[in-house]
């Protein structure tokens, strides 16, 4: 089942047809529960409510479903109530999560006309829980069925959202725009890596490019020799599918400077000749996460028409043990002058980075913020719903984690602390490319930082651990889940 679209009923509650939908989902806090009177529902459905929560008190946990059916005028109608918290639990994020888990419920009714409705949407002031919402059933109907060669005839879900917030559907319009995005990234990262290739990335951005006006720039092989740069080279040069550096600009505030989103973009990752083990080898596919962020999040700040200027830049490239390799102990001048000691192949992400960031500020950005897959170290300190942010302007990773916050995506910095600059000093080179597991994540990052200009401000997200969700839960979905993307966005439009 997919959304066919949500439109926003702006008028009195009074003057709602409750008996049209075949599915009404009334989100519901357990501080909310004595406003759904106002919500002015049949008698029959609120006589059912209301007697269904005497008998059932604590019903509110985040995404908690109880399914209640109500004849109405001899039809049956189904009514959900849908969970989003006590207290300081009923949060926009948890508004977001409810929602996803919702619509995959309503799926697995066959409804085709839904009204969702909650307390909450009451209020004038609920702009971001209206948001939320939108956003948690477009994300949690994301399905991904490309290569199913049985799938089914979709079916579509038209919905309504009742509330009596000023420019609904604006603010519903606009969170659809997102959920596409993230919808997009995750598209990318849930294909194989046979079929999303560094040739593949350049087309995907050209479409961007021609569907919003944007300015594009891609370096090929050539042209990265030409700009020394080696690292970025270096990783792609055992593959048949050559590395590129892709570059989008989309100016929506005059001459203000740039931000630059600069993406991680290994399309596959076998490991190189330091090759990864065969187990769970084939997950490698979403080691391109990072770039896929980069280019969900132009395309919807593009869309949404952002007033700031953001270069999108995406540092592509496979990594294959072929004969032509890198090896490990190579040692290969980046584009800033700086030597790296290759000591592992499979520390390539930060190598495509190095030359990637230092572009984005030849390019005079003077905000940098890398998004990468970059290390499993991550998943170690912080698990698989945080990302670690390592920066060099602690107001900017503040910013980044504020954004994240608000769009149901953790942060949390780590520190940059000298010992592990230190570790990363070479007896041959000037810099090592893997400084080993002690602090790991730290040490991946400042790796980067090395290659930021100076005065520039930047700060680097790993999402090695939640670029991927093991299994379906709230708005996320099993397979890649486009983490990054709305806090990207989100972002932008603060900054």
């Amino acid at each position: 089942m997919v959304i066919n679209n949500i439109e926003c009923f702006n008028s009195k509650f009074a003057d709602i047809d409750y008996n049209a939908p075949d599915c009404i989902a009334l989100f519901l806090c357990k501080e909310c529960q004595p406003v759904v009177k106002k919500l002015q529902l049949t008698e029959a459905a609120q006589k059912s409510i209301a007697l269904y929560l005497a008998n059932n008190p604590d019903i509110y946990d985040v995404g908690e479903i109880h399914y209640l059916t109500v004849l109405e005028n001899d039809k049956l109608q189904q009514l959900l109530l849908v969970g989003c918290g006590n207290g300081k639990e009923c949060s926009p994020n948890n508004f977001r999560k409810a929602a996803g888990s919702a619509i995959r419920e309503i799926r697995k009714l066959h409804c085709r006309n839904v009204l969702a409705i909650a307390p909450l949407l009451l209020n004038a002031t609920r702009s971001h829980y209206l948001q939320a919402l939108t956003e948690g059933l477009y994300l949690g109907a994301y399905t991904f069925q490309e290569f199913k060669s049985d799938s089914k005839e979709v079916k579509v879900c038209a919905i309504t959202i009742a509330s009596n917030i000023e420019d609904g559907q604006k603010v519903i319009d606009n969170a659809a725009i997102i959920a596409e995005s993230v919808s997009y990234t995750r598209n990318l990262i849930n294909r194989p890596g046979n079929v999303i290739t560094p040739e593949i990335m350049i087309s995907e951005a050209e479409k961007a490019a021609k569907e919003y006006n944007l300015y594009i720039e891609i370096l090929d092989e050539q042209m990265l020799a030409a700009n020394n740069m080696n690292a970025i080279l270096a990783v792609g040069q055992g593959s048949c599918h050559k590395p590129c550096l892709i570059t989008l600009k989309y100016q929506g505030a005059g001459n203000s400077p740039f931000t630059a989103f600069v993406g991680k973009g290994i399309t596959f990752d076998s490991g190189g000749i330091s090759i990864k083990p065969d187990d769970n080898m084939g997950e490698m596919k979403d080691d391109m996460s990072g770039a896929g962020a980069v280019l969900g999040a132009i395309k919807a700040i593009a869309a949404l028409k952002l007033k700031c200027n953001v270069m999108a830049i995406l540092a592509c490239a496979e990594n294959m043990p072929d004969g032509n390799a890198q090896r490990p102990g190579d040692i290969v001048q980046a584009a800033n002058g700086k030597t790296i000691e290759v000591v592992s192949t499979d520390a390539e992400g930060r190598m495509v980075l190095a030359d990637a960031v230092w572009y984005a500020c030849r390019q005079n950005a003077v905000r940098v913020v890398d998004v990468a897959t970059l290390t499993g170290a991550v998943i170690i300190a912080l698990g698989k719903e945080t990302a670690a942010v390592i920066a060099n302007n602690d107001q900017l990773a503040q910013n980044i984690i504020k954004a994240g916050k608000l769009k149901g995506e953790s942060y949390w910095q780590l520190p940059s602390l000298p010992e592990c600059r230190e570790a990363l000093k070479s007896d041959v080179a000037d810099l090592l490319n893997s400084a080993g597991r002690p602090g790991g994540c730290i040490t991946g990052g400042l790796f980067i930082g090395e290659f930021i200009a100076n005065g520039v401000e930047w700060a680097h997200i790993d999402i090695g651990g939640t670029s991927t969700a093991d299994k379906t839960s709230g708005f996320k979905v099993k397979g890649g889940t486009g983490f990054g993307t709305m806090t990207l966005i989100k972002l932008a439009e603060m900054l």
